[in-house]
């Protein structure tokens, strides 16, 4: 049932995690589901549970199937019995090997059911087995609230929880801010986000791919929306101050998360010095554009070079 690899899967194509997504356009701020786990999981389900997969696998024409013994229900109801689950990858499950994990599950006409996902696995051993359970009931819970503002404000409040609790609960957050960059950038705020990078920055428990994935999510919350908003302020600010104040957030923004910025940004940094009356702003906008096509030239140029490198490498192999 993890959403954490459907959504990871798709970022990890892109070149170097670039681009994490086209995000131009912000969302509607509600949506039918608040999550990337309500929409992935909750949406494709008919039970979350948490039970044992026993080790003896049955083929079953292109499926696999694994009796699923009950030990909890989390969602949906309670069949009050042992299950039939199938799957088509047969790596899904080990072979010879009792599993207990998490499964989203989804009723099938036979009367077994498939399984939606991965499981996320919580032998008796794992220290994060309390925490990969909460989530999972927390998730659940947020998304048979009723829809509106306030859900959507649990949404963000039980994000920055799970950050600031570390190990499990905020790897999963950071997907789900991946989620919020890609599909819902209409949540994100100038404040929310300083906030947010705040509290990475003050957060002791995260792994380094956590810190990673978090840095990700950030860099989407940028493009997708946070230059936005900043730019909107250099164009609409009446007093030069605040205009220079947007200017200098944009400048570190650019540094940080150079990707994040691109040529149409570098044109708009020219149409904005063609108007602005003020000489500080004007240098502001100024070194901001080249800032931009200086790291636009020097990806371009990187790109370049691995492109060489893999050329010779297949001439190399060809003889």
């Amino acid at each position: 049932m993890s959403a954490t690899a459907n959504t990871g899967s798709r970022f990890k194509t892109l070149p170097a995690w670039l681009l994490l997504g086209l995000l131009a356009c912000a969302a509607p701020l509600h949506a039918e589901r608040e999550s990337n786990f309500g929409r992935v999981i909750l949406d494709q389900c008919d039970l979350i549970v948490l039970g044992v997969a026993g080790a003896q696998r049955v083929n079953a024409s292109d499926l696999t199937r694994a009796e699923l013994t009950l030990e909890q229900v989390l969602y949906g109801k309670d069949p009050k019995r042992a299950l039939q689950v199938f799957y088509s990858d047969p790596a899904t499950l080990k072979k010879d090997e009792a599993v207990r994990g998490l499964f989203a599950l989804k009723a099938m006409s036979s009367g077994g059911y498939s399984l939606v996902g991965k499981p996320i696995l919580v032998p008796e051993s794992d220290v994060e087995q309390k925490d990969k359970l909460q989530v999972a009931k927390e998730f659940i819970a947020l998304e048979t609230d009723p829809e509106g503002e306030d859900r959507t404000q649990a949404f963000w409040k039980l994000l920055t929880s799970h950050v600031a609790q570390g190990g499990y609960a905020a790897q999963n957050a950071a997907v789900e801010f991946m989620f919020v960059a890609r599909d819902r950038a209409g949540l994100i705020t100038e404040d929310n986000f300083a906030d947010l990078r705040k509290l990475i920055a003050a957060s002791k428990g995260l792994t380094k791919q956590c810190q990673a994935d978090l840095t990700l999510a950030l860099q989407g919350m940028v493009e997708a929306r946070v230059k936005s908003l900043k730019f909107k302020r250099v164009r609409r600010a009446e007093k030069a101050a605040d205009r220079r104040a947007a200017l200098d957030d944009l400048k570190e923004l650019q540094k940080t998360w150079p990707r994040a910025f691109n040529e149409a940004d570098a044109k708009l940094c020219d149409a904005l010095y063609d108007t602005e009356k003020d000489a500080q702003a004007q240098n502001n906008l100024q070194d901001l554009s080249l800032e931009i096509r200086l790291a636009e030239r020097d990806r371009k140029a990187e790109e370049e070079r691995k492109a060489a490198e893999a050329r010779k490498k297949i001439e190399h192999a060809g003889g």
